[in-house]
């Protein structure tokens, strides 16, 4: 099977188990394809320093840690980040933060986009 340019979006908050079973179908993907993974709107939470251990949900540092390993590339909204005032874990893979526009320029460019 060919790789594939694929889209990865999270822009559900993670106080649920949406972040965590999306970041590990993004390891899945990761192997097999060319994967980025952006994190709009209130998804921008799951990349801060919280706790979810705390409220009964699985931390997502070995799935970050994992796509680290596969050069999948992590995406963060500019404007999520900035409206919420959020400040952004220190991860093992570089998060890089973008503006909307280029982040549509990501996806219109992707063959395959899948949103949580």
């Amino acid at each position: 099977m060919a790789r594939k340019k694929v889209v990865l979006i999270i822009k559900s908050n993670p106080f649920s188990w949406k972040a965590f079973e999306a970041l590990r179908q993004a390891v899945g993907l990761s192997m097999g394809h060319r994967l980025t993974v952006i994190f709009l709107k209130e998804g921008v939470y799951t990349l801060t320093d919280w706790k979810p251990e705390m409220i009964g949900i699985e931390p997502i540092d070995k799935s970050m840690e994992a796509l680290e390993m596969t050069d999948a590339k992590i995406v963060a909204e500019e404007e999520a980040l900035r409206e919420r005032g959020i400040k952004l874990k220190k991860w093992p893979i570089e998060v890089e933060i973008k503006p909307q526009e280029e982040i549509s320029e990501i996806v219109k460019d992707a063959e395959v986009v899948l949103t949580w």
